[in-house]
């Protein structure tokens, strides 16, 4: 995902989906560095790995209930990238508690849903898989267009989240598939 967006330490990303939450962190995760997952309870953990997450530096928290923002701050003094999936709305005074901690840590926050004053936004603006075929097969890869709003206009990138190969990479060129299958 580094062609689409570079994390930067001290700033914060707001997803909308898993799969988006999944990938940024793939890069940091690959490269050594320590990630965390805060309230995201639906996380598939050997789709985490095939994502290239490096489980074993990896701190899972999947309900941390009311003490969200609390794990939360605590992960950011260990991992270089934490994932949150927040249980309620953030106010800007928690966002802001958030953010000072994340410049004194050199780490970034991704945010499962919304995050005031996020530094980009993402989200998956359209979706389709390949490989169903008619009543039967299995799903063999994931194509989207994920839009990124970070400072000027927003941008749309096509990209494999994953392709056949299992990579996440930008899509220059199409697979003509036999059958579609529309994710809603």
């Amino acid at each position: 995902m580094s062609g689409v967006i570079q994390l930067r330490t001290g700033e914060t990303y707001s997803v909308d989906s898993t799969s988006l939450a999944t990938a940024l962190v793939a890069g940091p995760s690959q490269a050594g560095e320590w990630v965390a997952f805060v309230g995201v309870s639906d996380l598939g953990l050997e789709a985490a790995a095939q994502f290239g997450i490096d489980l074993d530096r990896t701190v899972v928290v999947p309900r941390p209930g009311e003490l969200w923002l609390s794990v939360t701050a605590g992960l950011l003094d260990v991992a270089a990238v934490v994932v949150v999936k927040p249980p309620a709305p953030v106010s800007a005074q928690q966002a802001e508690r958030l953010k000072s901690r994340l410049r004194m840590h050199d780490a970034a926050l991704v945010c499962w849903g919304e995050w005031p004053r996020s530094d980009a936004t993402l989200s998956i603006a359209e979706s389709s898989w390949l490989g169903l075929g008619r009543g039967n097969g299995r799903l063999t890869a994931r194509r989207v267009v994920v839009s990124v709003r970070q400072g000027g206009p927003v941008r749309h990138i096509p990209l494999w989240l994953p392709g056949v190969d299992q990579r996440i990479a930008e899509r220059d060129h199409e697979v003509a598939p036999l059958v579609v299958a529309q994710a809603g």
